[in-house]
This record gives structure tokens, sequence and C-alpha cells, in this order.
């Protein structure tokens, strides 16, 4: 009788010490996901006299479940031009083994840094340099996602004003 009284209650023990430390082991970052960018869609003069970069990312899921993105920050250098740090204005879903773009703008308020920039993208490609942290929201917690790439971009059909 005391072999079954101890099975009985050993099993529903194992269920929740693995149910625990299931729970304790969420990573805290997620492999699989990656962002890369894949283009520069404007660069304007706004009408207080700051400038507006927009760049586009892609964000790729190579995971076997979709990840919606609450936020997207980046760092980028754009030819050896430290431009910040930006975060997306809205999220970015992406399903399971897929890839999804969105926007990201980056607010330049130094005049010198603006022009510089301005004649980098007189060019017909671009080097670029990024850093991104990716924010999801993953069984009511919030986690993190770290990344980097590095690439050219074309910068041809970049429209200015």
């Amino acid at each position: 009788m005391s072999v079954t009284f101890s099975r009985l209650f050993a099993l529903p023990l194992l269920v929740v010490a693995a149910f625990i430390s299931g729970c304790e082991n969420i990573p805290k970052d997620l492999a699989g996901m990656e962002v890369d960018l894949i283009g520069v869609r404007s660069f304007n003069e706004l009408p207080d006299g700051s400038h507006e970069l927009v760049v586009t990312v892609r964000c790729r899921n190579e995971t076997v479940r979709p990840i919606g993105i609450r936020e997207v920050q980046i760092d980028l250098v754009v030819n050896g031009i430290k431009l910040g740090k930006a975060t997306s204005d809205k999220p970015i879903a992406t399903q399971a083994l897929s890839t999804n773009t969105g926007d990201i703008t980056f607010q330049i308020d130094e005049a010198g840094l603006a022009e510089l920039i301005a004649t980098v993208f007189d060019r017909n490609a671009v080097n670029y340099d990024m850093r991104t942290r990716l924010v999801i929201m993953s069984g009511g917690q919030l986690l993190t996602s770290k990344s980097s790439s590095s690439g050219v971009v074309d910068v041809t059909g970049l429209r200015r004003n």
C-alpha cells in the first residue's frame, strides 16, 4: 500500500515540477529571429530644419512558430557614420518560417550630420552595420532578441526632398 501511495504522490509532484521549471527556463533571447536592412526609403528635410531618414528592415522568423514583434530598436551606421538609435512605431508580425518588412524612422537634428549623410547618399550604394533589439511578447512576458547584420544597400532610387 505504501508503494502505491508514493507513486500516486510522486506523479503529480513531477508534473508540477516540470511545469515550474519550464516556466523558469523561457529563453531571454529568442533564437531564429534575424533583421536586415533592405533599403533606404527616403531622406527628407522637415519644416523645422531637421531631417528624417526612413529605412526599411526585413525581419526573418526562422522558427516554427509565428512571432509578433512589438518593437524593433536599431542602432545604425552607414559608411562609417553613426546615425544613432531609432525605434519602430508599429508592431511587425512574422509567420513561422517567413519574413516581413517594416519602416523605421531616424530623426536627425544636427545639420552637419544631415549634410554628411546627404553626400553619402549621392553614391549608388552604401555600406551599413546594424545592431538590432527586438521586443516580443510571449506567454505574458516581454522577451528580447538581439542580432546584428552588415552589408550593402542600393540607394540609387532614394527619394530626397
